[in-house]
């Protein structure tokens, strides 16, 4: 029984000199993969894959100001409270169901899709950005949501705290997909595909080609070679 254990211990050996020296015999063939790989990854992020470009906004939940013309501390702390309740309505539906109909999408899940509503910590600011296959889509949706938000915080809470910090602008620079990433994880891509594939062929290679191979193999030692005619 150790005796087989020892044996398949034996087939599972691998030489990495011999995995190094197969892997460096067939590097122009790595590299050429790897490079294919790459261009199919830079070719297909300039021309292939859409491009989606983004808008963003923010607004603040400004604060009260007493008589005295200070702030009052009392309504930053609530500012604070009410920073998700305004970042759930802003994503809700009767708001995205409006901005949908002006823009000409099919629901408001459309718009929600595209829709990105942050807060940076401990701030009473909320980022709202729209990304799409489009520039000016995407800055019309950012400034409908806010502007239609506002209006209704007015009309329903008569609430009138929220200033828009930055506008959303159209910015004809796409945001994805990105060139150089697609590019390398190409390159990636490919050296694992040459690389697996040179590993393989290594391992299932059962091939004898040198004396010491022969004797390993067979447990016996060789006495004589006969030399290839060329």
């Amino acid at each position: 029984m150790n005796e087989n254990r020892e044996m398949n211990n034996d087939e599972l050996e691998i030489d990495l000199g011999e995995l190094f020296k197969v892997l460096k015999k067939n590097i122009l063939l790595v590299l050429v993969i790897s490079v294919l790989c790459a261009a199919i990854g830079l070719v297909s992020s300039m021309f292939l894959i859409n491009k989606k470009y983004s808008s963003e906004a923010t607004i603040y939940i400004t604060p009260k100001v007493t008589e005295q013309g200070t702030i009052d501390y009392n309504s930053i702390q609530t500012n604070s409270r009410m920073v998700n309740n305004y970042m759930e309505i802003l994503k809700g539906e009767t708001i995205l169901a409006k901005v949908a109909d002006q823009v000409g999408m099919e629901s408001y899940e459309e718009v929600l899709n595209t829709l990105t509503v942050s807060n940076p910590e401990n701030t009473e600011l909320i980022s709202v950005s729209s990304e799409t296959t489009d520039p000016e889509l995407s800055q019309q949706i950012v400034s409908l949501v806010i502007s239609t938000f506002t209006e209704d915080m007015m009309d329903i809470l008569n609430l009138n705290n929220v200033t828009i910090i930055n506008d959303a602008k159209v910015n004809e620079n796409p945001v994805s997909p990105s060139v150089p990433r697609y590019t390398i994880l190409g390159l990636a891509v490919g050296l694992v595909i040459s690389c697996g594939y040179v590993f393989i062929t290594f391992l299932f290679d059962k091939r004898l080609r040198t004396r010491e191979e022969a004797e390993n193999f067979l447990g016996v030692p060789v006495l004589a070679t006969v030399p290839l005619k060329k």
